[in-house]
């Protein structure tokens, strides 16, 4: 039998909180973690219970995948936390669209291509991004249906394993492809941002 993943948050601010929230919310186990000591997280994680844990960054960095929720600025030095991330699943949860000098740090690539090229032999996978994060982790009455969440990569396995993450905290992942296709939709101010989707049942 596999072992199960483990997924670890890293960022503690709007979106970070977010995702806490909605792993708390569907009783699945992850760390939380910033940059400071776990004991600042001790309101958040008091107030979301048994299932998300404040761990100190390093701790986080040793799960399967980490989920990350940075400001897009501090990409490079967050890189620069591990040598090597090979075997590293990262869902890349930025947006570099209001940061200084995006465009020139980007060079007319996906931010997640630039952001696989901080993370040296990491799997990065596009998702979490695309709705504020009030919005993100907002409850939906079930019977209205189940909110979208788009997923892209360039590894079709590491795609396929967030996706099942996204119907397991209670949302609806759409894979809308490689970074640099589908990839690109999901980057603001993009097609398919702020796009408040919800897929209802179909009887």
């Amino acid at each position: 039998m596999a072992a199960v993943p483990q997924y670890s948050i890293v960022g503690s601010g709007s979106v970070g909180s977010a995702l806490a929230r909605l792993f708390a919310r569907a009783g699945v186990e992850v760390s939380i973690a910033n940059t400071r000591e776990p004991e600042t997280l001790r309101e958040l994680t008091d107030e979301l219970g048994a299932s998300v844990h404040a761990v100190p960054l390093e701790q986080a960095l040793a799960s399967d995948v980490v989920l990350m929720a940075i400001p897009f600025p501090a990409i490079a030095e967050f890189g620069r936390s591990l040598p090597d991330w090979t075997g590293k699943t990262v869902v890349d949860a930025t947006n570099a669209h209001y940061a200084p000098n995006a465009e020139d740090i980007l060079g007319g690539r996906p931010s997640s291509q630039y952001v696989a090229a901080q993370l040296p032999g990491a799997t990065v996978v596009k998702a979490f991004n695309q709705l504020p994060a009030k919005v993100l982790s907002e409850a939906l009455d079930p019977a209205v249906g189940r909110r979208v969440v788009f997923v892209a990569s360039d590894n079709q396995e590491a795609g396929e394993r967030i996706a099942k993450l996204v119907d397991s905290l209670g949302l609806s992942p759409v894979q809308v492809g490689r970074l640099d296709e589908g990839g690109r939709l999901i980057e603001a101010p993009n097609a398919l941002v702020l796009r408040n989707l919800v897929e209802r049942p179909l009887s």
